[in-house]
């Protein structure tokens, strides 16, 4: 299998400017998922480590998993004070467990898209214990954007299109997997259902507002693989000026951009 990191070149700014969990659903998955002092979970797609220390901050003995060199860096970093908290640098698909060890949870925020569906459940019903538990969670911003945000958003959209139809080469950087993590119908839900290895306990969402001023709107979207996968085709230059014309649209709105976050959290238990 071909390594194609997501988040080539953009870890860094993806820790900088994307948000942790909700602590409220944080706390959610320990209770429902009857989680205890030095319980062991495995974590798929640790990424920079947002969830991690959450989880880590807890007491609980944690194995991430992660595949990205440049997130793993930063998430290594950030536990080398937090022991019970180990790293492996490799795709879920090709990570072979130790000792046909049993986990008590396995979860997987903001990165269960990434894998392969026709491993990633078979492979987490055999890692866990009996009556262990899958959980997954993401955001995303709500659909139901404000009037000021929806209009905004639809001009930087105009201003996006206009130089990647003038500039846009096919010179790539970073080779990169490009993927919006939105998911349509709650295909997430039907996928976990069409595994038959998982019931579905409880779903829960929480909403979250968030509001950027334009430098920080701009590191949001640079944290997207899929534009950054737009910007590996842009000189920097054309960027530069790209970014003065999504500030200036911003500016022009009271200087920063609002909206609201939906988190999604699954939680699954095994059968």
């Amino acid at each position: 299998m071909k390594k194609i990191e997501p988040y080539k070149g953009i870890a860094g700014i993806y820790e900088e400017i994307r948000p942790s969990y909700p602590e409220r659903l944080i706390q959610d998955v320990i209770s429902k998922a009857d989680l205890k002092l030095n319980d062991r979970l495995l974590e798929i797609g640790a990424g920079t480590g947002k969830a991690t220390i959450q989880f880590a901050d807890k007491g609980f003995i944690i194995h991430a998993i992660e595949l990205g060199e440049d997130m793993a860096e930063i998430l290594k970093d950030k536990c080398a004070d937090r022991p019970k908290v180990s790293v492996d640098v490799v795709s879920f698909e090709e990570w072979h467990y130790p000792n046909d060890e049993k986990y008590d949870m396995i979860y997987s925020a903001q990165a269960f898209h990434w894998i392969d569906k026709d491993i990633k459940y078979n492979k987490c019903h055999e890692l866990l214990r009996d009556n262990g538990y899958l959980v997954l969670f993401w955001y995303n911003p709500c659909d139901d954007k404000l009037p000021a945000t929806k209009e905004i958003d639809e001009k930087i959209e105009r201003i996006v299109e206009k130089y990647v139809s003038n500039y846009f080469t096919n010179k790539v950087k970073s080779e990169r997997r490009a993927h919006d993590g939105v998911s349509n119908n709650d295909e997430r839900e039907t996928e976990i259902q069409q595994s038959g290895l998982f019931d579905l306990v409880e779903k829960i969402e929480y909403t979250q507002e968030v509001k950027n001023n334009p430098s920080q709107y701009l590191k949001v979207i640079k944290s997207v693989p899929a534009f950054a996968s737009i910007l590996d085709g842009l000189d920097d230059k054309i960027i530069e000026k790209m970014d003065s014309e999504i500030e200036e649209v911003i500016n022009n709105h009271e200087g920063y951009i609002r909206g609201l976050f939906n988190f999604t959290l699954y939680i699954t238990k095994k059968i």
